[in-house]
């Protein structure tokens, strides 16, 4: 089965997945989805899809990508910069899913990722408005445990993921 791995990156984030994914993606080519042409559709079986999540759902390159992809075997990945494992991922995936409803979805693989200072300064002065808001210091907090993510132990998990795939 011939694989392409496409990856949306804004930071480098999901860029460093797409690229532990293809060191165990046997048969696979990777690209970015700026590389990405619809005649490619025809020369694969499987499409790796990778995104970073911008409020709530994937970004709109990987939205557009996941548009074309029907009756197509797809595996999703993505970062994010939430804390891992709440019931914000769980919502994103799926958010994310609901625009591959015409493909069939082997896999899902999300992880945090570090967010840009932009983010961490627009919250700061969210804190400096509103200094009791419990919220924004938690992301605050997330934001600033992210800063190291994607780790070498998400990275490890994200080849795990893929070789799980087959």
């Amino acid at each position: 089965m011939k694989g392409l791995i496409v990856y949306s990156s804004l930071s480098g984030n999901t860029k460093k997945i797409a690229e532990a994914i293809a060191e165990v993606a046997e048969d696979s080519e990777l690209i970015s989805i700026r590389e990405f042409q619809s005649s490619m559709l025809a020369n694969f079986d499987l499409f790796y899809i990778g995104y970073w999540v911008d409020k709530g759902d994937c970004d709109a390159a990987a939205l557009r990508l996941l548009a074309q992809l029907k009756d197509k075997r797809i595996v999703l990945f993505g970062t994010l910069g939430a804390a891992e494992q709440t019931e914000y991922y769980n919502r994103v995936k799926q958010q994310v899913e609901s625009h591959a409803v015409h493909s069939h979805i082997l896999g899902h693989f999300l992880c945090q990722g570090a967010v840009g200072e932009a983010v961490i300064a627009r919250y700061q002065s969210m804190l400096a408005e509103h200094p009791q808001d419990e919220h924004i210091k938690q992301q605050l907090a997330n934001y600033e445990n992210g800063k190291s993510h994607p780790d070498e132990q998400d990275l490890a998990n994200a080849r795990a993921f893929a070789k799980s795939i087959g």
